[in-house]
């Protein structure tokens, strides 16, 4: 039962950690074109600009990364909540 109880506590964080992701996704390109003095689709659309799109590609994958390094690293949460969980099922097991 324990590693039930572990198991829904990872899949909850990976939800909101996959959440929080999408969020920093759309923060960092918003930032991006914020402090960009032209406009991004104008120049990859209209003008056909590779290197800008590749400049673009490279930092939003640099954010993925760094997204993903954190979700993959373990938390102390889903360690509390499986030991948490542990000693709750002994408890009852003992009565």
């Amino acid at each position: 039962m324990s590693n039930l109880m572990t198991l829904v506590f990872g899949i909850g964080e990976t939800v909101i950690y996959s959440l929080v992701g999408i969020v920093m996704m759309g923060v960092g390109f918003l930032i991006i074109k914020i402090f960009t003095p032209f406009s991004i689709k104008k120049e990859i659309e209209d003008d056909q600009n590779t290197s800008l799109g590749i400049i673009i590609g490279s930092i939003i994958l640099g954010i993925s990364i760094i997204v993903a390094a954190v979700i993959s690293s373990p938390s102390t949460l889903s360690r509390s909540a499986g030991a948490a969980a542990t000693s709750v099922i002994q408890t009852q097991n003992q009565k």
